[in-house]
């Protein structure tokens, strides 16, 4: 091949190439046929996320069963004093706000429209939403387990009339040897159950105080937990607990711890925010639970030797 040809065949193969380039640079971000084509905004359009940000809020449902589960009525309970009390009462028998012991509306509504009243509250009342998806402070599962105390609140005998109480003489120092005080009792009536006749275990029953109790009694039952609207400000402490329930007869001091747990107890006062629950009455603990907690307590608070 001539010079001349050669030159002439390099600078086709130039020319060919340099088109090939142009001609892409014309048609830019060439995708597979295969791909779907990428977008293109319309003339003038922007992207914003306002359409997202103005969007009102949908009701947001409790997004786990609400099969009840075992302890969740003993959980729900002072979750239900600290946020619900205040408006529904100590005992569910309102305040502000309709009552909710033998109440109509429990009975008859379905779990998931009872959450789903807590979880959204009510537009037009004061009802707030008290999930933490709306902004509330409970959880799902919080949720559950006040809708599990509430049934505890239903078929429950009526709370009687209110009567002034009487005047309370002065307490006076007692002589060396006088009577044993009566051990104290609580406000609501009934005896001793089950659980005071079983053999308890105290090490079962510190995790169960750790579970069902301390959020009232503090750890150990140290005590100290605000009480507004009682006369004693606080939740009674349990370590020590009240020297008249004490005994060192163990099988007596059983029975007047269970009267607590088996009944419950209302404070003292105008309007007391927390009081205690009847863990027995209510079906929440079963007598062996209650029994190991009995036993811890009776740890925490040894005989005088």
């Amino acid at each position: 091949m001539s010079t001349k040809n050669w030159i002439k065949s390099n600078w086709s193969l130039a020319l060919l190439l340099t088109l090939t380039v142009y001609l892409g640079a014309c048609n830019p971000n060439p995708q597979p046929t295969a791909l779907t084509p990428i977008p293109t905004l319309a003339p003038g359009a922007t992207v914003t996320l306002a359409p997202a940000l103005l969007r009102p809020v949908e009701s947001t449902s409790v997004p786990i069963s609400l099969a009840p589960g075992e302890g969740d009525a003993a959980l729900g309970a002072p979750l239900f004093l600290f946020h619900c009390s205040p408006c529904h009462g100590v005992q569910g028998q309102g305040i502000d706000a309709p009552p909710l012991r033998n109440s109509h509306y429990v009975q008859k509504a379905t779990e998931e429209e009872i959450a789903a009243v807590i979880s959204d509250g009510r537009t037009g009342t004061e009802m707030p939403a008290w999930l933490q998806a709306q902004g509330g402070p409970l959880m799902a599962a919080d949720i559950v387990r006040v809708i599990a105390y509430l049934h505890t609140l239903q078929g429950v005998p009526p709370l009687p009339t209110s009567t002034p109480m009487p005047v309370e003489p002065t307490e006076t120092p007692l002589p060396p040897n006088a009577p044993t005080p009566e051990p104290a009792q609580p406000s609501l009536p009934g005896g001793p159950g089950p659980a005071a006749s079983l053999a308890g275990d105290a090490v079962r029953g510190k995790a169960a105080f750790g579970t069902f109790c301390a959020v009232c009694h503090s750890a150990e039952g140290v005590g100290g937990v605000p009480n507004p609207g009682s006369d004693d400000g606080t939740v009674p402490e349990l370590n020590p607990i009240d020297s008249t329930i004490a005994n060192p007869n163990s099988k007596a001091f059983a029975n007047n711890v269970d009267l607590f747990l088996e009944h419950g107890s209302v404070p003292e006062g105008p309007n007391p925010m927390i009081m205690m629950p009847s863990f027995g009455d209510g079906k929440m603990l079963t007598d062996q639970e209650l029994a190991d907690l009995i036993a811890y307590l009776i740890f925490l608070n040894p005989a005088e030797k």
